[in-house]
């Protein structure tokens, strides 16, 4: 309130009237002033709001975006180890199962040489039990005999002269080729038809 005011004012307290027009005048003007400086306030808090909410709002965005980014590589990393691991349980497999193909190797030559059909019997049921093991490694044995030479599976130690027909392909096997999943555990040692 202005000072005006303050001395339109009663001994009561009440407000009376402006003495002028021109006192009206100043009056409004001065309401006027006082208004349009909080609005002026009000404007300049507002631009400052939208100022810290658009920057609020830049930081969110770049928030998710460094969030999604974490999300991606953790998912990345799962499965590089899930990858890894899977790898390393394969390999240790490997070395265990490589070891037990010699033996393989040797129930076969044992069964050429066994004349007793109850021992060979016995050998065989250790054979398939061995086999059995292997199968459940996904082990599997490479399919030679007579197939065509692959360096892929086979390992050509020899080559025997052979008719038209057989050449390129595997006349003998010296030592049976395993595959685990995908992947060679033992080549083939074989003799080639030339």
């Amino acid at each position: 309130m202005t000072d005006k005011e303050k001395q339109n004012k009663d001994v009561k307290g009440e407000d009376t009237q402006p003495e002028t027009e021109e006192d009206t005048v100043r009056m409004f003007k001065d309401d006027f002033d006082a208004m349009q400086a909080e609005a002026d306030q009000l404007a300049t808090e507002l631009g400052k709001a939208k100022e810290s909410a658009a920057k609020e709002m830049q930081r969110a965005d770049e928030m998710t975006v460094q969030c999604q980014r974490l999300q991606a590589e953790f998912e990345n990393y799962r499965k590089r180890t899930n990858e890894t691991n899977k790898r390393v349980r394969q390999d240790g497999a490997v070395d265990v199962l490589e070891k037990i193909l010699p033996v393989l190797d040797a129930i076969e030559q044992a069964k050429k040489i066994i004349t007793d059909q109850s021992v060979l019997s016995g050998v065989e049921m250790i054979e398939r039990q061995l086999e059995a093991l292997l199968d459940a490694y996904d082990v599997k044995r490479i399919q030679a005999q007579d197939a065509p030479f692959d360096p892929k599976f086979h390992n050509c130690v020899m080559e025997e002269e052979v008719d038209e027909a057989r050449k390129g392909q595997v006349v003998r096997i010296f030592q049976q080729g395993y595959t685990i999943g995908d992947r060679v555990l033992r080549y083939a040692t074989v003799i080639v038809g030339k």
